[in-house]
């Protein structure tokens, strides 16, 4: 394994350090070669044992200042300390004689409490001194101008700030989301069903296994949407007992009604996982394996559209001293057998959703709020952004995530956004929509907690920003408060207008998503009607139409010939609609998307209103003659 050659090396730097330090500053003391010989085979054999545990349990990345070598201060240390051994009984002799002479007592017998024992080596103690001398300037003085000449001052912070690749949109308006896939079950919701089926499938898997609630994944599968969670070990007498765990469990992340599903066949199986035992941790495992070069984070577990379990891990490298990381490489092993593969980002399989870790993409973006448009000294805060929540991966188009992260201003007291951030989950770029005065933080949560249609009380278990009928909006999941917490219905709320009585309530996202869209087309300015999308204007006949009462609305659904959606017109559109009838030709203009459509503008061509009404006149008879009766049509 590389990690021995990677010791060695270590092992010679170290004694390198203390055999210069010996030779060079213990010169009063007689060379003697075998004495000599004996401490250079005793501290490499120490030494190469500290590197190689060292390089085991913690895999330093090789990478970065002193090309990640800094690991070996640690060995350095210890083995000056050990050198010193010999000047610690004098230097404790000369602390019991200060303590005896402060109380008053008489001094020693020794005549000379400090000299060091016969078999003490000047050398050795050199050695032990240059080594500590060494790992403090390399420690502390190196280390920290690095730190200030990489991210102090204006030039540097505004070099972090350049970091991600970040595009400003001239438009506020967030890209259209895909109503068909948005998320209705929390990831609280997702551990429950996880854990329900990991303990009802007859296997009694829960006494050995367990599902981590931190290791749920969202992704997409077949153009659907799933969380993933792998089976871990309960203890580690469960790993002891099996080299690998039955499967993973999948949970509907678009439907909060199908059970869950427990992979367990053959292929299924993890070999690898996180802090599993020994070669079987995933991040070891890829650490022997040669990839000593780059920070490996982020691990993650993706299934490809045949439900087959690899990993991901993004191996990261420094761009700014210790900090800055950019991905280099994409690692995809494959969790049954643990094969290895590395690709470039932009070569990464199509079916993996996310190569950048969410924790870079708030370091990104904090220094961008920090610097990018405000001086690095800068106490007032003026100017500055800052991510208002950790990121959240949104899929508007099922199989293209990006991580939204909404910024607000430095001051802790602003509770609306000062833009959007989407960013790309597969490289490092961003785009920075200019959507300000959305409302963000424990505004959001309030807002739906409090609606009066809440009248059970359920709790708000996730929140997610969305762009829905052209209008910046949130959607939050109501679950029950005690219990297991399943799933009761849907919240919806325009993000500009966060009051508890315009939340459209409902048990299913239809319901919510039709009641949004007639709020939204009653608020008679036009800011709020719904204007993303593509806007289409339909022209023809009535085949049907038929009125319902919402609320304190009636709402009209007419179905054209020809037409395969279902238009809804709200009675404040036009006062033609309680007399339209089938067979009249209407028309209108509507935003597309889905089944049901919402006018938001109608006209009933056949009734002619506001014109002036023709004189109606007597008919006049011919004496002589009966007027001829209108035939009645027979139907």
């Amino acid at each position: 394994m590389v990690i021995f050659l990677l010791a060695l090396i270590g092992t010679l730097i170290v004694m390198a350090i203390l055999t210069i330090g010996r030779l060079g500053f213990g010169r009063r003391e007689a060379f003697n070669r075998r004495r000599f010989f004996n401490w250079f085979a005793a501290f490499f054999i120490i030494n190469y044992l500290l590197c190689l545990l060292i390089l085991y349990t913690s895999e330093p990345a090789l990478t970065g200042p002193f090309w990640g070598w800094q690991w070996l201060l640690w060995p350095l240390i210890l083995s000056s300390i050990a050198n010193l051994f010999a000047f610690a009984r004098p230097a404790l002799n000369v602390l019991e004689e200060a303590s005896a002479a402060s109380q008053g007592r008489t001094r020693s017998s020794r005549s000379n409490p400090t000299q060091l024992p016969a078999n003490a080596s000047r050398g050795a103690i050199a050695a032990g001194i240059f080594g500590l001398v060494v790992a403090a300037v390399i420690g502390i003085v190196v280390s920290g101008l690095i730190v200030v000449f990489t991210t102090w001052f204006d030039t540097n912070a505004k070099a972090l700030a350049a970091i991600p690749q970040v595009r400003s949109e001239a438009s506020p308006k967030l890209p259209p989301t895909d109503q068909n896939h948005i998320v209705l079950v929390s990831k609280s919701i997702a551990i429950f069903k996880g854990q329900q089926v990991l303990g009802s499938n007859g296997q009694n898997l829960g006494s050995t296994y367990s599902i981590d609630p931190d290791s749920y994944t969202l992704q997409s599968i077949n153009h659907h949407l799933y969380y993933v969670g792998p089976l871990m070990y309960n203890n580690i007498f469960a790993n002891l007992n099996s080299r690998t765990t039955p499967g993973f469990v999948v949970v509907d992340a678009e439907d909060p009604e199908p059970v869950s599903i427990l992979h367990t066949e053959a292929s299924a199986s993890l070999a690898y996982l996180p802090g599993a035992l020994l070669n079987q941790d995933l991040l070891r495992h890829v650490y022997l394996s040669g990839y000593t070069y780059g920070k490996l984070v982020d691990p993650t577990l993706e299934l490809d559209d045949t439900f087959h379990p690899y990993w991901t891990i993004s191996l990261m490298q420094p761009s700014r001293g210790y900090i800055g990381d950019v991905l280099s490489e994409v690692l995809i092993v494959n969790a049954h057998t643990g094969d290895i593969k590395k690709y470039l980002p932009q070569d990464v399989p199509t079916w993996v959703d996310r190569v950048m870790p969410a924790q870079t993409v708030t370091d990104y973006l904090t220094w961008w709020g920090l610097y990018h448009a405000a001086p690095w000294f800068n106490p007032s805060g003026m100017g500055q952004q800052s991510p208002a929540s950790d990121p959240e991966l949104l899929y508007n188009n099922v199989d293209q995530p990006v991580w939204l992260i909404p910024m607000t201003s430095s001051s802790t007291n602003d509770q609306s956004s000062t833009g959007v951030f989407l960013f790309d989950t597969h490289k490092n770029e961003a785009h920075f929509y200019p959507l300000s005065g959305v409302g963000i933080g424990g505004n959001v949560q309030s807002t739906f907690q409090s609606t009066s249609k809440n009248i059970r009380n359920y709790n708000v278990a996730s929140l997610q920003l969305y762009q829905i009928y052209g209008t910046p909006t949130w959607i939050a999941i109501y679950v029950q408060s005690s219990g297991n917490g399943g799933f009761q219905s849907v919240g919806i709320v325009d993000a500009k207008n966060l009051n508890g009585s315009n939340v459209q309530y409902e048990p299913t996202l239809p319901q919510a998503l039709q009641d949004y869209q007639q709020w939204l087309t009653q608020q008679g300015n036009g800011t709020n009607t719904p204007t993303g999308g593509t806007t289409q204007s339909v022209l023809g006949t009535v085949l049907r139409i038929s009125s319902v009462q919402q609320g304190n609305n009636t709402i009209y659904y007419i179905q054209i010939k020809g037409q395969n959606t279902i238009f809804t017109a709200n009675l404040s559109l036009s006062s033609k609609l309680p007399l339209v009838q089938p067979g009249d030709i209407i028309k209108g203009d509507y935003i597309a998307g889905g089944t049901v459509v919402n006018f938001k503008t109608f006209d009933d061509l056949t009734i002619n209103l506001g014109g002036t009404p023709a004189p109606t006149s007597s008919p006049t008879r011919t004496p002589g003659t009966t007027p001829t009766p209108t035939p009645t049509p027979k139907h």
